[in-house]
């Protein structure tokens, strides 16, 4: 009976945690569970969580990705910085009023993904072949997409006019906003793709053993670089998103989302250390997390006082799972 009752509250733990915080957010908020503070929650949590499922994949196999913050907002700004630079030479109007964008949403949506897909292909190729500890090779690109997102807006935002877009960040599905649609659907076919197909095997091969992986035939060159791009992919579909929510692109957007990303990620118990985890892992975090932060919201606790949570959070979460590495599962 004791095993059985450990074993429900190891798998379900965060679920309780979950309605703890929404429990206390009843009793000291009139506003909490009202239908707009609800709607908000679920929809602030698309893009972290986005992000935090992306880092799982790059965890999974021992690794870490500290550019996904910068790449949120670096594929929208490129795609319209560039398509500006291609007007003034084809002349053809692309921003109106000096900083307003009302051209292509299309073009916005296809160069952001693929600039998200580059970016974890160099990511990978830099980690696998130049040898580079992914914390380096990630904080690098981190640093270098900042300077490029300044560079590229001169310091100053781009406002986007283009409602075939920006709908993505308003729009409501039977009252859920289509940006959490997004995050759950993914969450599911990553869910689906780890649990059931090759992908996810080989995955969890390599982050449990990596030595092993090899000697047992496995690519493991080709699936760390996979990881990379799983993750850099879902940073440009939030970055997507949250450009079309805010309505506007700037480089000091998305500062410190990439830390944000690893804390949902690791509270919802997947490993630093590979091998352990999984989407819905990093999903159970999302939901905790962001539960937890539209708490302090209405408590009148702004993003600083998140920060010095999130700091904490990691720090202990790290100490934990380093904790489970030496001694075993707790």
């Amino acid at each position: 009976m004791f095993k059985l009752i450990n074993n429900f509250f190891s798998n379900h733990f965060l679920l309780f945690v979950f309605f703890v915080i929404c429990l206390i957010g009843t009793f000291t908020s009139e506003y909490f569970f009202t239908v707009t503070n609800l709607q908000n929650m679920i929809r602030n949590m698309a893009v972290p969580g986005l992000l935090a499922l992306g880092v799982s994949f790059v965890f999974l196999v021992s690794r870490i990705d500290l550019s996904v913050g910068s790449l949120t907002i670096f594929g929208p700004i490129l795609a319209v910085s560039s398509l500006a630079f291609l007007g003034d030479i084809f002349d053809f109007k692309v921003l109106i009023k000096g900083n307003q964008y009302a051209n292509s949403a299309m073009y916005l949506v296809i160069v952001s993904l693929i600039t998200g897909i580059v970016v974890g292909v160099l990511n990978g190729v830099g980690v696998m072949y130049g040898k580079i500890t992914s914390f380096i090779m990630t904080l690098a690109m981190m640093k270098a997409l900042w300077g490029l997102n300044y560079v590229l807006t001169h310091g100053h935002a781009y406002y986007l006019q283009i409602p075939t877009f920006t709908w993505m960040g308003t729009l409501n599905i039977f009252h859920i906003p289509f940006m959490t649609w997004v995050y759950v659907i993914m969450t599911i076919i990553a869910a689906f793709i780890m649990r059931y197909t090759i992908v996810g095997r080989r995955i969890y091969a390599i982050g449990g053993d990596e030595k092993t992986a090899r000697l047992a035939g496995i690519n493991v060159t080709f699936w760390i670089i996979s990881a990379f791009v799983m993750s850099s992919f879902c940073a440009s579909v939030a970055g997507l998103l949250f450009s079309s929510r805010l309505q506007t692109v700037d480089a000091p957007l998305a500062v410190g989302f990439e830390l944000t990303a690893i804390a949902f990620a690791v509270v919802g118990g997947v490993s630093l250390t590979g091998g352990r985890g999984s989407p819905y892992r990093a999903f159970l975090g999302t939901i905790v997390m962001g539960a937890l932060f539209s708490l302090f919201s209405m408590w009148g606790l702004n993003t600083w006082h998140r920060n010095i949570v999130v700091g904490i959070i990691i720090i202990l979460v790290v100490m934990l799972d380093q904790r489970k590495n030496r001694f075993g599962r707790i």
